[in-house]
């Protein structure tokens, strides 16, 4: 497991890589909304924002691999002709509604308040990659009770839990959230983490594009695929390479537990 790390534009630093060489992108873009992340990456107009959204798919898509998978995170004001773009280029398998569980406190006057992100998940081919197993939800108690009739019994799904579905209720990050970092988009690890052991083998690799607080970059840690990233802003990066640290020496410590405990048995 390798993590590499860069501080620059992806537009340029994914030249390096050699073409189908990932297995997993998980690209989170700026939004075209005009949020400031220490630069001006966000605060294009809609025409010249697709337009660069084009740029970073066409650099992207050659790094994956035969049976590749992308995730891409999006809002409704483009993702309509994002996708679009995509299915040019790859088969769309799924749009995930993220609703980031935003409490109701009073809202817009003028329109419904918008409570999700848009996330397509796009493959390469016919036969990519995707681990459902690893990434099910199991049946609390009273669920389990309820399907205890004789046309349940045995069923491996009831013991192995559900599929989690292409709508992905997990709260958003809030500012006192223990796993919160200073950055303003900061995606939950809940949702990173399943798209990384569903769509990447174990020996794979996941490539983001825009790591922002680097959450991609530590669910692939925890989980033993190797990683490679780009982030521009120079203090968002300096927390990517700390929380990437922290997420090796944590995975590293509970192998070598494990190992002791192996060699007392």
């Amino acid at each position: 497991m390798s993590a590499l790390l860069y501080n620059e534009d992806a537009l340029t630093g994914v030249e390096r890589l050699a073409d189908a060489s990932v297995d997993l992108v998980i690209a989170d873009p700026p939004y075209g909304l005009g949020k400031d992340y220490g630069n001006d990456s966000d605060r294009l107009g809609a025409h010249e924002y697709l337009i660069w959204s084009r740029r970073w798919i066409d650099a992207v898509l050659p790094k994956l691999k035969a049976n590749g998978s992308l995730y891409v995170f999006l809002t409704w004001q483009h993702s309509p002709e994002i996708f679009s773009y995509l299915k040019t280029r790859l088969s769309m398998v799924n749009e995930i509604i993220w609703d980031r569980r935003v409490p109701s406190m009073g809202g817009s006057t003028r329109k419904f308040s918008s409570v999700h992100d848009n996330i397509g998940f796009f493959v390469k081919s016919r036969d990519y990659h995707f681990d459902v197993d690893a990434v099910r939800i199991p049946y609390d108690a009273e669920t389990k009770k309820a399907r205890t009739r004789s046309i349940f019994v045995g069923k491996k799904w009831l013991e192995s839990g559900y599929n989690p579905k292409d709508v992905w209720s997990v709260s958003r990050l809030h500012r006192q959230h223990a796993e919160r970092e200073d950055h303003p988009t900061q995606k939950p690890i809940e949702i990173v983490e399943r798209m990384v052991l569903a769509s990447c083998p174990r020996s794979g690799t996941v490539l983001d594009p825009f790591m922002g607080s680097g959450t991609s970059a530590v669910a692939a840690a925890r989980n033993g695929r190797s990683f490679v990233g780009f982030e521009l802003n120079p203090d968002y990066f300096a927390i990517v390479e700390k929380r990437v640290a922290e997420a090796a020496s944590s995975r590293n410590g509970k192998k070598h537990a494990a190992a002791g405990l192996s060699s007392v048995l």
